[in-house]
């Protein structure tokens, strides 16, 4: 092709990459888009070369970073089907499964690699995971049970170390959890677990969940999007979707038992889970709205009523880079950023989306503020305002402005005495030395039988009311009756610790089932970057989830409300305000100090 002046025009090829060049985060999009055109206008050589270049490298982007990195990691791979791609622990050996039976390895740092089948040619591999657990460095998961290997780089190769042979319908993993859950039977509803922790492989017991029936001769089908593997306050939890009888069956994992949590009502047979700052969110997809549940919560009830989301575009490069608060302005949404619960959504555990229509990566976040504007049921706000880590100096702000609102509105002297029951005991809390948690949903830390887990902790519990079952299989990990598998990598200082615990909440009842809280609101901020962020774990990543009030103790950030605080923010700057009705308002500082010292006796006995 040449121009009117006899001067050639650039290769069409050429141009695609210039103008793709200083965004390589939106590449796949951009070239997706232009291809139409392209492809009429160059030669078949230029296409077959821009087909190539775009089936043969993965882009990566970490999603634990805030804001999001602007260059994508790229790895080269030869070109062929992808059913499936997982980086190593350390980011150094790229994982592809190529087919049914066979996945590839490719070296990042020598460019070579190798190839491995599943144990038998029969089989089918569902999936594989890395982990950090000594026995294995990958599993495969296969029609007939879990195929673990051990890495040999020296020699470019495997060696199975371990066959546990068992049917398998579908499986469910998390890295945060180093959880599987292996899904067996005509109606797939019966499930076994491994966790792959640091100290061992720990086995699970069997437990059927419960299905209702839709049809009186047809009987329903577990899917693996049914099942989800949760994390809240360091307990685990697997949260079942019953969409006939539109309800979410949780069940709490011990080692020797699986024990039901009861039930939490969804009004949707079209759902999607996420959890956030351990707030479980149910995503109703045909109606565009979530509900938010605390599992801590009395009575167990939505949080709020059913809204929609709010999206927020990305920081915009001058204001990520000028800006520590996240608060600067935001680059504004495109047509297909706009696009709520669309086709293409797919949730990641624990509280990503991942658009892969449109090459987008969405995080969840909660709007504090909302929720505080919304809610009528002061205490309870509070309380749940006190629970919160991801922003806790937002947290702190919101509970002082409601209790300093609740003088000034001269409400009730019991309900203000209620407020300041909730502050004052979870400040008393936090400065408490660690001889317990309380209801905080954490439990002490036995020193005395640490052993190493990477994160994950098992805890014993008491045997009534649990289904027992063999015992399970692990090395290096003691003796016990009921172990609960927790997390809260930040109260451990070894990679993994035994933790004492009990079952402490009854199941749910149906009436607590029905009672709703009062509404709120929650934001779906948009911080990952424009590519499709293939999964990276790093060794380190196993204190992702789940912080305590141990944790806060030891430097994590928290909205505890100190009796200064309480003096400066509520007492003296309502002081003036309040001189109209010196009584209402000495009759709330009394309140206030005869909590005070009574949280403050029972501390100084403790």
């Amino acid at each position: 092709m040449a121009s009117e002046k006899g001067r050639p025009l650039p290769s069409p090829l050429k141009n695609v990459f210039l103008r793709c060049s200083p965004a390589m985060k939106e590449y796949g999009q951009c070239v997706a888009t232009k291809l139409p055109a392209v492809e009429k206008g160059m030669c078949e050589k230029e296409f077959l070369a821009l087909k190539t270049c775009m089936q043969n490298a993965v882009y990566s982007w970490p999603t634990n970073q805030h804001p999001p990195a602007e260059l994508p990691g790229v790895t080269d791979i030869k070109e062929g089907p992808i059913l499936g791609v997982r980086y190593s622990l350390d980011g150094k050996i790229l994982a592809i499964q190529r087919t049914n039976q066979e996945i590839e390895f490719v070296n990042k740092e020598s460019c070579t690699g190798f190839k491995q089948q599943c144990r038998s040619g029969s089989d089918r591999i569902f999936g594989f995971f890395w982990t950090d657990c000594p026995a294995c460095d990958i599993v495969f998961v296969t029609t007939s049970g879990l195929e673990m290997y051990t890495l040999y780089l020296s020699k470019n190769g495997l060696k199975l170390v371990e066959y546990k042979k068992t049917h398998v319908s579908w499986y469910v993993y998390t890295h945060e959890s180093r959880l599987v859950l292996l899904a067996s039977g005509m109606q797939c509803k019966t499930l076994s677990g491994y966790q792959f922790a640091a100290g061992g492989i720990v086995r699970l017991p069997k437990y059927d969940v419960t299905m209702t029936k839709q049809e009186y001769n047809r009987k329903p089908v577990l899917a693996p999007e049914d099942i989800r593997i949760a994390t809240m306050y360091g307990r685990l939890y697997c949260v079942q979707v019953d969409r006939v009888a539109l309800q979410l069956h949780m069940y709490r994992f011990y080692r020797d038992a699986v024990v039901p949590q009861g039930s939490l009502p969804i009004f949707s047979s079209h759902v999607a889970i996420s959890v956030v700052d351990n707030v479980l969110l149910v995503h109703q997809t045909d109606s565009q709205v979530v509900l938010l549940y605390d599992i801590l919560t009395d009575p167990r009830g939505p949080i709020s009523a059913p809204l929609p989301l709010l999206l927020r575009g990305a920081p915009s490069p001058a204001a990520s880079s000028s800006s520590n608060t996240g608060k600067g302005s935001r680059r504004p949404l495109s047509t297909a950023e706009a696009t709520i619960y669309g086709k293409g959504w797919v949730f990641i555990n624990p509280d990503l989306v991942l658009d892969h229509m449109h090459g987008l990566l969405w995080r969840v976040r909660l709007d504090l503020e909302a929720v505080a504007a919304s809610s009528s049921n002061l205490p309870s706000l509070l309380s749940f305002l006190q629970r919160r880590r991801f922003d806790a100096p937002k947290a702190k702000e919101l509970s002082l402005i409601v209790i300093k609102s609740m003088i000034i509105e001269r409400r009730s002297l019991r309900l203000i005495a209620s407020a300041m029951d909730v502050v004052t005991a979870s400040y008393a809390q936090a400065t408490r030395p660690s001889s317990g948690t309380g209801g905080s949903g954490y439990q002490p830390m036995n020193k005395s039988t640490a052993v190493s887990s990477g994160g994950i902790t098992l805890s014993a519990g008491p045997r009534a009311g649990s289904q027992s079952s063999s015992n399970p299989v692990g090395k290096a990990m003691s003796k016990s009756k009921i172990v609960e598998i927790e997390q809260d990598a930040e109260t451990v200082s070894d990679a993994e610790s035994i933790i004492s615990s009990e079952i402490e909440e009854a199941p749910l009842t149906s009436s607590q089932e029905q009672t709703s809280a009062p509404s709120s609101s929650r934001v779906l901020s948009r911080e990952g970057s424009k590519g499709i962020t293939m999964e990276s774990s790093t060794s380190n990543s196993s204190s992702l989830l789940a912080s305590g009030l141990q944790g806060l103790r030891m430097g994590l950030p928290a909205p505890y409300i100190s009796p200064d605080d309480v003096l400066q923010s509520v007492f003296l700057a309502i002081e003036e305000e309040m001189c109209t009705d010196s009584t209402f308002y000495v009759a709330a500082i009394v309140e206030y100090m005869r909590r005070a010292a009574s949280i403050d006796g029972t501390t100084a006995r403790s």
